[in-house]
């Protein structure tokens, strides 16, 4: 299976290429920087939106690819993502992943944004706040959390 970059995949133990992509505008690329290098450090596969695209492709083919091969999509949300059309567009994007897809999830990361100003499709979901100090353990215990926390808590049944 050929992906974004002419990347061989091999299907991961999640049959994902990703644990994470990371959706954001240029000027968040600090923040977007700072996530991504911890979440690698501690073991996850990852993409960043602006620092991972390959010259030369198709941007809007890539994103879908991405969100599709992505097990969890982590959206940076900031005064200048919900006006940019473009982040609007990669989060309904990844809306729709989400919904056609189990096992996937999104978690929208509020960066200077109070939960009024997020679009009300996305208010739906649990968001993180960016600037909290418990950020990080709370995101790396959304990547670790088993994908389908409903199956552990029925009981087994023996054959």
């Amino acid at each position: 299976v050929l992906l974004v970059g002419g990347m061989s995949s091999v299907p991961s133990r999640h049959s994902f290429t990703y644990d994470f992509s990371i959706w954001y505008c240029p000027e968040d690329d600090h923040v977007a920087s700072h996530i991504s290098e911890r979440l690698k450090k501690e073991g996850f596969r990852g993409y960043t939106e602006h620092q991972d695209q390959v010259a030369g492709t198709c941007v809007i083919q890539a994103a879908v690819e991405v969100i599709k091969a992505s097990r969890v999509a982590i959206l940076l949300l900031s005064a200048k993502s919900l006006g940019d059309p473009w982040c609007q567009r990669v989060s309904q994007w990844n809306l729709c992943h989400i919904i056609q897809s189990h096992g996937t999830k999104m978690i929208p990361v509020y960066v200077g944004v109070k939960k009024a100003e997020v679009p009300s499709f996305l208010q739906l979901f649990t968001e993180l706040e960016y600037q909290t100090k418990f950020f990080f353990d709370r995101l790396m215990n959304s990547l670790r959390a088993p994908r389908s926390a409903a199956s552990k808590a029925r009981p087994s049944s023996s054959s």
